[in-house]
């Protein structure tokens, strides 16, 4: 697994316990000192795709079955794995010792849930392309914000936290890899939610929860263990993994409930802003021809949808073009790593994305090139707010200056003594709600690989294509840095085409 380091995740709202959890808790250290409370490690795990993608240990995949709570086991070998492959500078010992320390079978706290699952025809790799074999990815699905809190009552020294938070802080995913995460051991300071998940008591289920296995590490655990690799396993002949032990949970009986769910989710999220796709393929298209692959995801997320879509289209019912300040959507190529091919194209609609538009967007799977170019494949990253952004592209970042990122095309045919160039980009900001800037610079052109270096360096204005396809051309593209005398906040989208990637502004320091 080559995990990833990742930032800290916030805390979720506490969510309802059980009463038997309580007591569970206050039994587990019940050898000890009567006065002296038992310490309790905290870790938080935040699913940032509000998917957890896994299959417990004794089921098969088609089955239908998802893990729910995370197995113990299964985030004790994500640690190992972490601790191998971006821990290099902590010492084994302490670290090997932290994860002995942590089979004793923890509580959770659920937030509220959902069983979804997608249908997979897989290629069986043969010459016959319809020779393919159904698998179902069930997943667990819950709010992106919300948290699961897993309690260890065990007692760690100072080295042995140290270890298990930079162990933590090297997990990027639980389960499958699609089941990305942000993993966070909680300080004695933090909020605490009472947990829900339990393992069970001699008095049975409580009413209105179920009993369910969970694997969790054995007493008599090694650390040769937790390093076997599922491969390994299956060459041996292991019907279970050896170090492991079957704990009876208590969850709640409501802890996987698409009613509470959905009602949930509805109520509380907004409409999205910004929708993200990622592009693969074996050869990804230049940023320069950032206009082609716009119209090609827009025609695509129509084709997907089932009815017209003024939001996705830019056009009015009766086909007009609309008038309401640019608030439908933007289709805006985006080139991150070395900048000269596109990775990334962000769709940005001020008017926000309906639930049809958004199954739309994520019906996109491959954009057929033309010219005989080799198909692109796409894939959903995720929808957000223009804020959850500002980090991954300078398109939504704020400051005072900024700079074009692609070409900013005329509207209209500069006469003399009126719209010139400069005149232009100040009526479109204003058009837009932006403040006049202090400066308007021309620029020679798009600073794609190194942004430090000289006008050698660049792409020139003339490089791009300017033109959507079966129109007419436009007077011309140009390039600026604008300063304004206070911070604004992107995305800056100006000029003819903007809808489809041209008249970009990116966010300088």
């Amino acid at each position: 697994m080559p995990p990833s380091l990742r930032r800290s995740a916030r805390h979720a709202r506490p969510v309802r316990s059980h009463g038997i959890v309580r007591t569970r808790l206050e039994e587990v250290h019940a050898s000890e000192e009567p006065q002296r409370r038992p310490d309790v490690i905290c870790v938080a795990v935040r699913f940032l795709s509000g998917r957890f993608h896994a299959t417990p240990w004794d089921h098969h995949v088609n089955e239908g079955v998802p893990e729910w709570p995370i197995s113990p086991w299964r985030m004790l070998r994500a640690l190992t794995a972490a601790l191998y492959t971006r821990c290099p500078e902590l010492d084994r010992a302490v670290a090997e010792a932290t994860l002995r320390k942590l089979v004793v079978p923890p509580l959770f706290t659920l937030p509220a849930a959902s069983i979804g699952h997608t249908r997979h025809y897989l290629s069986s790799n043969t010459a016959k392309r319809t020779d393919a074999a159904l698998t179902i990815d069930t997943f667990v699905a819950l709010n992106h914000r919300d948290v699961i809190h897993v309690h260890w009552p065990v007692d760690l020294t100072d080295g042995e936290r140290r270890a298990l938070l930079m162990m933590a802080h090297g997990v990027s995913y639980l389960g499958r890899a699609e089941s990305w995460c942000e993993i966070e051991v909680l300080d004695e300071a933090d909020d605490r939610p009472e947990p829900n998940c339990a393992p069970l008591s001699e008095g049975g289920a409580a009413s209105g929860s179920q009993s369910i296995r969970v694997l969790c590490p054995a007493e008599s655990m090694r650390q040769a263990d937790l390093e076997r690799t599922t491969s390994s396993l299956q060459r041996e002949g292991w019907n279970e993994p050896p170090g492991t032990r079957w704990v009876l949970y208590n969850r709640p009986g409501d802890a996987l409930s698409p009613a509470s769910s959905a009602v949930l989710a509805t109520a509380q999220r907004p409409r999205p802003v910004v929708a993200e796709l990622a592009l693969g393929g074996s050869v990804l298209p230049l940023f320069t021809d950032a206009v082609l692959v716009a119209e090609q995801v827009r025609a695509a997320a129509l084709s997907r949808h089932e009815a017209p879509s003024v939001t996705l289209s830019g056009k009015a019912s009766d086909g007009d073009r609309l008038r309401d300040q640019h608030r439908h959507a933007h289709y805006l190529p985006d080139a991150r790593g070395s900048g000269k091919r596109m990775s990334h194209v962000l769709v940005y609609a001020a008017a926000g994305f309906s639930g049809s538009e958004q199954a739309a967007l994520a019906r996109v799977s491959f954009l057929a090139q033309r010219h005989n170019r080799p198909t692109l494949d796409v894939v959903l990253s995720g929808f957000g707010d223009a804020d959850d952004f500002r980090d991954v592209t300078p398109l939504f970042g704020v400051s005072t200056r900024w700079r074009s990122r692609t070409p900013f095309v005329l509207i209209r045919h500069p006469r003399r003594g009126q719209d010139a160039p400069r005149d232009q980009v100040a009526r479109e900001l204003r058009a837009r709600g932006f403040p006049t800037p202090s400066e308007i610079i021309p620029i020679a052109g798009a600073r794609l690989l190194d942004p430090s270096a000289g006008d050698s360096g660049v792409t020139r204005w003339i490089e791009f294509v300017m033109t959507r396809r079966g129109r007419g051309h436009p007077p011309g593209g140009f390039g600026f840095e604008l300063v304004f005398p206070e911070s604004v906040r992107g995305p800056i989208l100006l000029g003819y085409g903007c809808h489809y990637g041209l008249g970009q502004f990116e966010a300088l320091p």
